[in-house]
């Protein structure tokens, strides 16, 4: 496993990487049933949960917490990646999408999320993978904290983001240091 300091700061995004690292075993992918939503109780508000549809190769978003549904100023729920992602932006979104399904892998990114209703802020998202069998990637299990401050005078791109298309075993290294958490809580 390769030897990698965690760089997550956001305490929801922590919390969810603990749990998807102790649901996580080698020859099985966590599923959506599995989610403990005590472990992740005070990250809720920033998860959100995209299912693959394969037959038209579409992504639905099956849930989204408050602070996300905030930022956006409106319910992902039942929306398809193509309702709310502006098309420039499409492509890039998508890939993220792929990589943690076929993979499977993980992104992680930090840095200036674009917002909906407009403006930005600093930010960070952890996309992960959960699985119906167990063995291929259905579903992203993701967490995405935009963070408190809002600033309205970046220039473009709209979006740009410290972006890591990571491997399971680079996420599993960050274990020790996010274990150090359930000593402080």
């Amino acid at each position: 496993m390769p030897n990698q300091a965690c760089p997550i700061q956001s305490s929801a995004l922590r919390a969810v990487a603990r749990w998807w690292i102790s649901a996580y075993t080698p020859d099985r992918l966590p599923s959506r049933r599995e989610i403990d939503l005590d472990a992740i109780r005070h990250a809720l508000p920033y998860v959100w949960l995209v299912e693959h549809v394969p037959d038209d190769e579409s992504f639905r978003y099956r849930l989204s917490g408050e602070h996300v549904n905030v930022v956006f100023g409106f319910s992902l729920r039942g929306k398809r990646l193509c309702d709310i992602i502006e098309p420039h932006m499409l492509d890039t979104v998508r890939q993220r999408y792929l990589h943690v399904l076929n993979t499977p892998g993980v992104v992680y990114a930090v840095g200036r999320v674009y917002m909906r209703i407009g403006g930005y802020r600093e930010g960070e998202r952890l996309i992960l993978p959960l699985s119906d069998d167990g063995v291929k990637a259905t579903h992203l299990f993701g967490v995405t904290d935009y963070g408190g401050g809002r600033r309205e005078n970046w220039e473009q791109p709209p979006e740009y983001m410290d972006e890591r298309f990571l491997e399971i075993d680079d996420v599993r290294a960050w274990g020790p240091a996010l274990s150090l958490d359930d000593m402080t809580l």
